[in-house]
């Protein structure tokens, strides 16, 4: 409940996912020019691209603090 949504996000926002198939269940930190700073259990501390084809169909919105 934390933070202003924002339509679009700009640097430092945090961008939701849910990856899990009940609502948010990963954040990641925008860093701009698409792209988000993400941690996984999998691949550790990535940057990835919004429009990535497994991270697209799971984004459901951006707060900024």
């Amino acid at each position: 409940n934390t933070g202003l949504k924002v339509s679009s996000p700009a640097k430092g926002d945090l961008v939701f996912f849910n990856t899990s198939g009940t609502g948010v269940s990963h954040v990641g930190i925008y860093i701009g020019n698409g792209q988000f700073i993400s941690a996984t259990s999998s691949k550790g501390i990535t940057i990835t691209d919004m429009d990535n084809s497994y991270w697209k169909p799971k984004y459901l919105g951006a707060k900024t603090l």
